[in-house]
């Protein structure tokens, strides 16, 4: 088996099926698809029986309901592919993408990654993202630390997980970033396909769209997590800037563009400078910011408490 690709799944019967018709048409040989119920209680399971019996390369687990990471950890010890790839069950791919994927790992890569099109359902302007960054760095294992962390615009070898025991960690968002990390801290052997085959649904309710949660400030223990991964497998100051830019765009910019949104936002502002200090009191002087545009670096130099009703109007 060259592929297996693992799909969680959790309510989202309006969904499933145009993604499992993207996956159905790939033009790739030998793959299979593993969609995990993670306790649905909508009609997506019996959409994805129905699909069984048309495709037999398509398999259905079933569990209790234990979040996204909980579903993928599931799925990895039935995957038999040479490689693994995720997909979101909202979210759907082109005919393609899988063969060049593939191709481009089996010239020698551990990891591909591909660029991202984030689609939106209220009619709003679709825009793409580029899975690798062109920021200039000494090495491609720092260009993709830098790039989107997401785990699924990327193929991997299935050793990551069968092997080395990656697993994404449990009742948090934001889990891709401590799995996403340090596969990429440990290789120099990154392919990049430079097109855009991945439609990334962009809709309101998701977990990106939240910004009431208290669920936001679970950023910090995942930052925390990359801190100390990378420090037990003694990397932490070779990628020392990398690591602080990471905290830069998700508790300082990236991340307080969601936070002023919120009614949390004293909180999570408060949590974001008192985490600055302690590890990176000196990023405003971090090599990457000057890549930004204007906007965000003035953003970074200028935000406090007192600018942010100004900023607010900016964003928006």
């Amino acid at each position: 088996m060259k592929l297996s690709i693992i799909v969680p799944m959790y309510n989202v019967e309006q969904y499933i099926q145009q993604c499992l018709d993207s996956l159905v048409v790939q033009t790739c040989p030998n793959f299979e698809v593993i969609v995990v119920d993670d306790g649905s209680s909508d009609n997506g399971p019996k959409i994805v029986d129905d699909m069984i019996v048309k495709y037999p390369f398509i398999t259905q687990l079933h569990k209790t309901n234990g979040g996204l990471s909980d579903a993928r950890n599931y799925a990895i010890s039935y995957a038999k592919g040479e490689y693994i790839a995720f997909l979101d069950s909202d979210d759907f791919v082109e005919p393609t993408l899988y063969e060049k994927l593939i191709s481009k790992m089996d010239e020698g890569y551990d990891v591909v990654v591909t660029n991202i099109e984030y689609f939106y359902e209220n009619g709003n302007p679709s825009w793409i993202m580029k899975g690798l960054t062109s920021w200039e760095t000494d090495t491609i294992s720092k260009k993709a630390i830098l790039s989107p962390m997401f785990a699924w615009n990327k193929i991997y070898k299935a050793k990551y997980f069968k092997e080395d025991g990656y697993r994404y960690p449990l009742n948090t968002w934001y889990e891709d970033i401590p799995v996403t990390t340090p596969i990429f801290a440990t290789t120099d052997k990154i392919g990049y396909l430079d097109e855009t085959l991945i439609h990334y649904r962009q809709r309101e309710g998701s977990i990106m769209s939240v910004t009431k949660s208290e669920r936001l400030k679970e950023i910090f223990g995942i930052m925390k997590s990359v801190r100390e991964t990378m420090k037990d497998l003694n990397l932490y100051d070779e990628y020392h800037d990398e690591i602080e830019y990471l905290h830069i765009e998700h508790l300082c910019l990236y991340g307080m563009f969601r936070f002023i949104r919120s009614p949390l936002f004293d909180e999570l502002y408060g949590m974001s400078l008192e985490c600055m200090m302690e590890y990176f009191p000196n990023w405003k002087q971090n090599k990457y910011i000057s890549n930004l545009n204007f906007k965000n670096r003035c953003f970074l130099k200028y935000f406090s408490k007192s600018t942010k009703p100004l900023f607010t109007i900016l964003i928006k």
